[in-house]
């Protein structure tokens, strides 16, 4: 029965010496061009005309936007391709269109700046039996959470009223940063072992809009002082963002 042990014990010691051989530890570094998808592509309502676009209508028509990010990954080769558990973090950097920023600029406010960093955990897998023995295809899934911050918009207002004195209204937005599930999916390509390109789609959530500062407009009588009346509705945004990565291997 001893002998029974030591040798399954030297069998799996052994399968367990040649996995490890063929184990890669893998680092990259990505760049990417994202167009957003969902509220966070969404027209401002035609009601909505003037600058700031308060709580109601941010987190919508934002551009074409760009950012990067890092992964680690650990390869196992199945006899045909390679499975890969990963863990990477993205930063995302979108702006507010064209026509709206123009606004902000004319009325001297800051407009607002859209940031998302998802961090994923998920699995690839790289098929290595093409005809051609420098490209290789993969698909890839993962799950995380997606951090999504707002820059602050708007700012301080001079009011000149027909009789009494001149006086500062402040307009500006603060907002604070949300969580809410993520998960991506992609498929590319490697071409050699240190370069690829996938296309993905990233699913970033449903986030809450929530301020960190009241303006004038939100409360009776217009005095930013006098206490809410009612709660203000919340505003959600179900954000996402169509991919194009390109990846530097090490």
């Amino acid at each position: 029965m001893k002998k029974i042990v030591k040798v399954l014990c030297l069998g799996a010691m052994l399968i367990g010496m040649g996995t490890s051989a063929q184990a890669q530890f893998r680092q990259g570094i990505y760049l990417n061009g994202n167009i957003p998808t969902g509220d966070f592509n969404n027209d401002v309502s035609a009601t909505h005309t003037t600058v700031p676009l308060t709580y109601t209508e941010i987190g919508k028509d934002a551009t074409i936007g760009f950012g990067f990010g890092y992964r680690v990954s650990y390869r196992f080769d199945v006899g045909v391709g390679d499975v890969a558990p990963f863990a990477n973090v993205d930063f995302l950097w979108n702006t507010i269109s064209g026509k709206w920023s123009d606004q902000y600029s004319d009325a001297y406010m800051s407009s607002p700046t859209y940031f998302n960093i998802p961090i994923m955990a998920g699995v690839s897998y790289i098929y290595d039996e093409l005809p051609w023995s420098d490209i290789k295809i993969f698909g890839e899934f993962g799950i995380g959470t997606d951090l999504f911050w707002i820059t602050s918009e708007g700012g301080t207002t001079t009011v000149v009223p027909p009789t009494g004195s001149t006086y500062t209204v402040n307009n500006e937005y603060s907002y604070k940063p949300t969580f809410a599930f993520a998960f991506s999916i992609g498929a590319g390509a490697f071409f050699g072992e240190h370069v690829s390109a996938g296309l993905y789609y990233y699913g970033l959530g449903t986030h809450n809009i929530d301020y960190t500062q009241g303006t004038l407009d939100e409360h009776p009588a217009n005095d930013p002082y006098t206490p809410l009346v009612t709660p203000l509705p919340r505003q959600r945004r179900d954000i996402g963002s169509l991919m194009l990565r390109i990846g530097f291997h090490f």
